[in-house]
């Protein structure tokens, strides 16, 4: 007779099916659900710490760009931008003097291209990891040495006499301002942005949140095993539990503090610091650009009109209103008030020297202009001396409060790559240890 083979369904379980029963079974019993548990720790433990792990390296990671990346670059742009600026503006101050130049204005200038020149090696090296900043300095690499050139020839037809150096020196004075300056611009421009996207990342309140989800829920793991053990042990502690316990709760706060005490220093250097030095850098490179528009009319006798309406247009950006308001309100937040009145009562100076000159150039009366702004002497070299000095100050100190700020934000993540990891692996083995020893009952 033919055997009539049955549905799977008829023949019994499947061996799966056997399995899933043996382990419900298992998980029934005692032992079963304190393995359960002593599982359920070792991973509550295990994902605490990577959160607070990763959240504390991102963090960390944007905190080390700002204050050892960004900022000094940021900075060595603006330095770099400067230096440009006054190069510019000295070349142009010098022409006016006619024939052989004074050896002070010659050798600043000098300088000026010297520092360039070395801040453009510097950063043509820390900025090969983004193309956009690397194109810039090398736009600015390649104009510089033509500039250069091109004020050479106009010096040399200058100290001879001949009204062709001042064509010379428009033609430098447009390229710098035309296209290296603008490239030196963008250089700055891209480092200010890498400044505030690592900044906003350095001071987001989102690795918090995380922080405190994943201990709260971690907490409610190891609570929940304890209030286990106690309904069917009747026991009310477990010290290691207990201790497990603790563990964590210190590693949470740990890290949570941690994370907002750094969080809070980076604001104090991005709020006393680094807004204040691009503030202090834009204000100087105006006043730079201002001084070279002055020069430049003067030189043009006649056909400056445009630098004129720039200088217009500079200073009514410096303001104040404008930078220097803001400024202002920089310096009175970091109480810095009276280095930023002596700085303004410089520029108040020079202003009231320009509007003479000013007056005499829109008359038609070169020569005479020509001979105030060159006869200020000493007046006006104070003035600009004490200007220059005034600002080199203030960005100086800004950068000292953002250095300063920066070491407390590095400073509060000191131990927690070591304090993280060793504190949750305790937790964990506590938490073993301690369901180990009610396991140990059973056999």
């Amino acid at each position: 007779m033919a055997e009539v083979s049955l549905p799977r369904s008829a023949a019994g379980p499947t061996r799966l099916g056997r399995q899933r029963a043996r382990l419900r079974e298992w998980a029934a019993t005692t032992p079963g659900r304190l393995r359960l548990a002593m599982a359920a720790v070792v991973l509550a433990a295990l994902v605490a710490g990577l959160v607070l792990a990763g959240v504390t390296a991102v963090h960390r990671d944007a905190v080390d760009a700002v204050t050892t990346g960004d900022e000094p670059l940021m900075v060595e742009a603006d330095g770099l931008y400067a230096s440009l600026a006054d190069a510019d503006a000295t070349a142009a101050a010098t022409f006016l003097r006619g024939g052989i130049e004074p050896a002070e204005l010659r050798a600043r200038y000098l300088a000026d291209l010297r520092r360039a020149s070395l801040q453009l090696t510097s950063l043509a090296r820390r900025a090969q990891g983004s193309p956009k900043a690397a194109a810039a300095v090398a736009a600015v690499g390649a104009e510089l040495p033509v500039y250069s050139g091109l004020m050479e020839t106009a010096r040399a037809n200058n100290r001879e006499g001949f009204p062709v150096g001042a064509a010379y020196l428009r033609q430098a004075s447009d390229l710098m301002r035309g296209r290296i300056l603008p490239a030196a611009g963008r250089l700055h421009a891209v480092e200010a942005g890498r400044l505030g996207d690592h900044q906003r990342t350095g001071t987001a309140t989102g690795g918090l949140a995380a922080i405190l989800a994943i201990g709260a829920a971690a907490l409610a793991v190891l609570v929940g095993v304890q209030v286990f053990l106690v309904q069917r042990t009747n026991r009310v502690f477990n010290v290691p539990l207990v201790a497990a316990t603790l563990m964590l709760v210190v590693a949470t706060a740990w890290t949570a503090i941690a994370l907002v005490r750094s969080r809070d220093a980076l604001a104090r250097a991005q709020r006393d610091g680094s807004d204040a030095v691009q503030v202090f850098s834009a204000a100087r490179i105006l006043w730079l650009r201002a001084q070279a528009d002055e020069s430049l009319t003067l030189v043009a006798r006649g056909g400056g009109d445009r630098y004129l309406a720039d200088y217009d247009i500079v200073l009514g950006a410096l303001g104040p209103p404008g930078l220097l308001a803001e400024a202002e309100g920089l310096a009175r937040r970091s109480g810095t008030t009276a280095a930023f009145q002596d700085l303004t009562a410089s520029l108040r100076g020079l202003r009231g020297e320009h509007r003479r000159v000013a007056r005499l150039a829109t008359e038609g009366d070169f020569g005479n202009a020509v001979r105030v702004a060159v006869g200020r002497g000493s007046r006006e070299a104070a003035l600009g001396d004490r200007v220059n000095r005034d600002f080199g100050a203030a960005i100086g100190a800004a950068q000292a409060r953002f250095e300063r700020a920066a070491d407390d934000a590095r400073g509060a993540l000191g131990s927690l790559a070591v304090g993280i990891p060793l504190l949750l692996v305790l937790c964990a083995a506590l938490g073993v240890f301690g369901l180990q020893q009610r396991m140990n009952e059973y056999r």
